[in-house]
């Protein structure tokens, strides 16, 4: 977005143009501060029942699901001849958003379709992997 605005002398963009890129990466913020704020909660929500982690999971993949015509949107800017910093940077957006939609879909499906069982075990795998701190001997004390 930067890029756009203040390279716009030297690489040619219409206002037409600068502007689609700047609502593209408002659009684009929006979802980012969504996601950090999920982020946060992250923690809070892995302590709880599963039931709560099943709804948090729904909820991120019905968020996804809403990101993905950005994604479309977004792909316009291949077919407009764009200086080659600009295709640089779309390009390398474009597939840095494309691996992590499809990372998140991904754990979502694994997380509301996967049988009972190897759901809850993987739950608390994971809990004990990101949110149980390893508590480590002291310093001074012997193993």
């Amino acid at each position: 977005m930067f890029g756009s605005i203040f390279l716009k002398p030297y690489i040619a963009l219409t206002t037409q143009e600068k502007d689609y890129i700047v609502v593209l990466c408002i659009i684009n913020l929006l979802f980012c501060a969504y996601y950090l704020w999920e982020v946060f909660k992250l923690e809070h929500i892995f302590a709880l029942e599963n039931k709560i982690i099943i709804k948090f999971g729904k909820r991120i993949g019905v968020i996804t699901l809403l990101y993905l015509p950005h994604l479309f949107l977004f792909t316009i800017l291949f077919l407009w001849e764009l200086h080659n910093l600009e295709l640089i940077m779309v390009v390398l957006i474009f597939i840095v958003e494309l691996l992590l939609i499809g990372l998140v879909l991904k754990e979502v499906y694994d997380l509301l379709f996967m049988e009972e069982v190897r759901r809850n075990f993987e739950i608390e795998e994971n809990r004990k992997k990101y949110i149980e701190k390893e508590k480590g001997p002291l310093p001074g004390e012997l193993l």
